[in-house]
């Protein structure tokens, strides 16, 4: 994959994240894979993770029944 895209559009904030030459594809749990297939345990535990790990098959559900139903995905905290 290339990388100038997210390169350009990233906030300078995740210089750390950028740090790791490796573009991820998939995660679940506590695990990630790369675009290469190589698995790696995601110490950082990025947000949301940290208690559920990635893609929760139980979250996930009941996430993508909540999207189906055109649920509100973000708002102002009024």
């Amino acid at each position: 994959m290339q990388t100038q895209t997210l390169e350009r559009m990233e906030s300078n904030v995740r210089t750390y994240s950028r740090s790791f030459p490796v573009v991820f594809t998939k995660a679940q749990n506590a695990r990630l894979t790369d675009e290469n297939g190589r698995e790696y345990i995601d110490f950082l535990a990025g947000a949301g993770t940290l208690n559920y790990g990635h893609n929760n098959p139980h979250m996930k559900q009941a996430m993508i029944d909540y999207l189906s139903t055109d649920g509100v995905v973000h708002g102002l905290d009024m």
